[in-house]
């Protein structure tokens, strides 16, 4: 054994962080495979950074944020939206790839936060960083770019036994008044509430392409909850696509086909949280673009099925493949 040599080290920087300004963070990074595959796991990790990158700008520890009563407060998710462009989807992302994410804070207000990420491929050594703003993402999309936009609001339990009743809760510590100010999806997100659906004027008369579909989905303690036991955020993305994937199945489409569509914009609200002993109703419209049938669009509705609260709503746009 001891004329075999062992392999020389090898150093990975699997993940770089710096400030690139006042109110924005640029990592460059190995993806490994916890961060592709499944939306899911593309989801949670973006969401991760949400927190690092306020938790680095605004002054204070996100993850250990508390109220001045001394009670924990979260900087939950509110609105969650990704794009991708028609060279870069979720479903080309995987490990070994190098990207470079840039992220920027924006001023919402004492009790909420934006925050705009854009995802980019390294293809080369040696590529520059590019400059990133607030109006790319909706003005000027990259083709080769993900993008990412959070709106996050601080809540707190005002019932350490439930988490139907959260309540907005500011934590001490919490700095926002050097942030520069951009839109904020709020609006958006508070016609989506009263409507229960985002409004969409440009795709409202699209034909079905499937008939609705009204599922049932008991709270799974196993893969809803997150560490403080509230409903986590990026479990509702899997939500909606099982439920996307049992009426493309009954519509006579094949998994391959399913996980081969390109995801070109998915946007949840969440409006509430529910208990661990609730069942959730998710009812699922899907309709096509008459002019180009491969491009569909899916809208759903999350509620707690005994008390018909709306706890999310969503929409999603996809590429079918052709052929």
């Amino acid at each position: 054994m001891s004329d075999v040599l062992a392999p020389p080290d090898v150093v990975v920087p699997f993940c770089k962080v710096e400030r690139t300004g006042p109110a924005s963070v640029r990592r460059t990074m190995i993806v490994q495979p916890g961060m592709c595959g499944p939306l899911q796991n593309l989801v949670a990790c973006v969401g991760d950074w949400t927190w690092q990158t306020v938790s680095m700008v605004c002054g204070l520890d996100v993850f250990n944020a508390r109220d001045a009563r001394g009670l924990p407060s979260y900087l939950a998710f509110y609105y969650y939206r990704l794009t991708s462009g028609s060279r870069f989807h979720p479903r080309n992302l995987t490990f070994g790839e190098r990207i470079e994410v840039d992220s920027l804070v924006f001023n919402s207000g004492r009790l909420s936060v934006v925050t705009v990420h854009r995802i980019r491929r390294i293809t080369a050594e040696g590529q520059p960083p590019l400059p990133f703003d607030a109006d790319e993402m909706s003005s000027r999309p990259r083709p080769d770019c993900l993008y990412v936009e959070n709106l996050n609001v601080w809540v707190s339990r005002s019932d350490p036994r439930s988490n139907v009743a959260l309540v907005r809760s500011a934590p001490v510590g919490f700095t926002h008044v050097h942030l520069p100010h951009a839109d904020s999806p709020r609006h958006l997100c508070a016609r989506a509430r009263d409507l229960g659906v985002f409004p969409d004027s440009e795709r409202s008369h699209w034909p079905r392409s499937a008939p609705d579909l009204v599922l049932e989905h008991p709270v799974d303690v196993v893969c809803d909850v997150n560490g403080v036991g509230l409903l986590y955020f990026a479990a509702f993305f899997p939500i909606v696509e099982r439920a996307q994937l049992h009426q493309w199945r009954a519509s006579g489409g094949t998994d391959r086909a399913f996980l081969d569509r390109t995801l070109l914009d998915a946007r949840i609200c969440y409006l509430a949280n529910a208990d661990l002993d609730a069942t959730l109703t998710v009812a699922l419209r899907t309709s096509y673009d008459p002019d180009d049938p491969v491009h569909q669009k899916s809208d759903l509705a999350i509620s707690e099925a005994t008390t018909r609260r709306t706890i999310a709503v969503a929409s999603f746009r996809h590429r079918a493949p052709v052929g």
